[in-house]
Parts: C-alpha cells; structure tokens; sequence
C-alpha cells in the first residue's frame, strides 16, 4: 500500500477511508489536468464532478492545513495528527498512535523524506515523491480528486435520497471494470457516499459517507467519515481542522533521519536521539 510496506499499518483518517473503498490510489499523485482544464461546456456529470472537486478545494492553492482525530475500527482507536504545506503539498507530516501502543511517522522537509516503522520503531529515508504520493489519501482536497480520477468512466444516474438529503448519483468504472456510485448534494455539490464493491466472485461492497463537515475559510473539509465493508465499520472523527500558519520547524526531520542523511546509525546507543517520534504541538 502506502510507500509499498503494505504489512504496515495504513495511514488512518481519509486514507483508511480511501484505501478501504478498492485498490491503492497511489497511482494518482497528482491532480489531473483533465479534471482541471474542462471546457465550458463539458457534460452534467463532469460538472458535477468538477463542483465535488471545487468544494474541497481540490484546484485551488491551500497554504496550510492542519487536521488532528481519532479513527476507530475493529482493530481499535489510532490518534493522528497531519500537517501539510502547499497544495502539492510542498511540505508534510503524519504522526499516528496506533492502537497497540506503537507510534508511525512520515513527512517530508521539502528535500528529505522519511518513514518510522510501527513494527520495530526503526527508521528509514525514503523517495519524496512516495509521501507526497501518500498525500492523495490523506488530504481531503487530494482525496477527492482521486477518488473521481480512479474512476473516469461516468454517467449521469438518477436523483435518489441519502440519509433524507436529495443526491444526485453518478455511476462509475474504473480502468479494470470495478464498478462504484457516487451520490453528490444537489443542494452543495459535496460528496455524500462513495459505494464499490470487489468484483462480482467476492462481492463484499464497501460504502464510505461523509457524515459532517466543517468550514476552513472559503472551503469545506470532511469532519466525519465512516466507512463499512459488510459487518466491519471505521469511523473517522476529525477533532481539529485548521488553516493558520504552521511553524516552518514543525515540518523539520526528526534527529533520527538527520543522522541517516549523512549516512550515521541512528541506532547507535552513544549517540543521544530521541526514542520516540517527535510530538506536534500548537
């Protein structure tokens, strides 16, 4: 999965969201420029598509973003922490509490890129372009744009209810024939519900819903998910959401992967590091 440890623990929030739904969205790294340059008399349902996208602010420039929660699951509750630097984004940072006691970080400094392990707690430098990769299925304004780029085959379906509130649905194929709806507000053009399944041999589906969201300036960012695949159920409470300024020293590599870019053991036991990932405070 993320960064190709796929025995690690997945990062949680909208990645456990995203990555639930069907396979790995890495491929999508960046916003496409077909979703973006649309002309002015593209389709109802590419508009709508577009209009989902614009909510999050998937096109436009976010300076920062700063989202705290907790995701619990069958496996038990993990506490996360993101920060992220520009729309690409240039800089990030993800610090989860797993729910056996272990800690995982990754991020990125804008030059190094690194990752801790959650199964050893050993770390490593990795190439910057997978954790921004990451960054597709954490950021809620990169989520949306792949969620639409993983499926490009749409059509138009019909007005149907969602939890009392009037949706228009768009059904969609991937690129292998997976077959997934959308059901976007006719009133605000967010996203509601996401729903695919695994092929028809082992037709589990999965559906995630965006069940709140929250104001951060001229955006909307979803403030709570759930996803359910059969009887299991992830639910993802964002407690924080912010789009003040972050510390530029916040975004700095923690000792351990100092040492590793200039080829030093950071396990070495005469050396005085820190044991523990770093934690993000205000």
């Amino acid at each position: 999965m993320i960064f190709g440890h796929t025995t690690l623990c997945a990062l949680a929030l909208i990645s456990i969201c995203v990555g639930a739904l069907a396979n790995p969205l890495a491929q999508s790294a960046t916003p496409s420029t077909e979703i973006a340059t649309k002309p002015a008399n593209e389709p109802p349902v590419d508009a709508l598509v577009q209009r989902a996208i614009d909510v999050v602010g998937g096109q436009k420039e976010i300076q920062f973003l700063r989202i705290e929660g907790v995701v619990s699951s069958p496996q038990g509750i993990t506490h996360i922490q993101i920060l992220a630097k520009g729309a690409g984004p240039e800089k990030f940072r993800v610090i989860q509490k797993l729910p056996g006691g272990q800690s995982m970080e990754s991020g990125t400094d804008g030059e190094l890129a690194w990752l801790r392990s959650p199964l050893d707690g050993t770390w490593r430098l990795l190439d910057r372009r997978g954790v921004l990769t990451a960054a597709v299925g954490v950021l809620p304004n990169r989520m949306m744009v792949a969620i639409f780029e993983r499926f490009p085959n749409r059509k138009l379906g019909p007005l149907e209810k969602k939890d009392g509130v009037m949706c228009q649905r768009i059904d969609m194929k991937d690129r292998e024939g997976l077959e997934a709806a959308a059901w976007i507000e006719e009133s605000t053009g967010k996203l509601r519900v996401l729903q695919t399944s695994e092929g028809a041999a082992t037709f589990v589906p999965t559906m995630m819903t965006i069940e709140a969201w929250t104001k951060v300036g001229d955006l909307d960012i979803p403030r709570r998910i759930s996803i359910r695949r059969g009887e299991s159920l992830t639910t993802s409470d964002f407690t924080l959401i912010s789009g003040d300024p972050i510390d530029a020293a916040l975004f700095a590599p923690p000792v351990e992967v100092m040492l590793l870019s200039k080829g030093k053991d950071p396990n070495d036991k005469s050396r005085s590091t820190s044991s523990d990932a770093p934690s993000i405070k205000p």
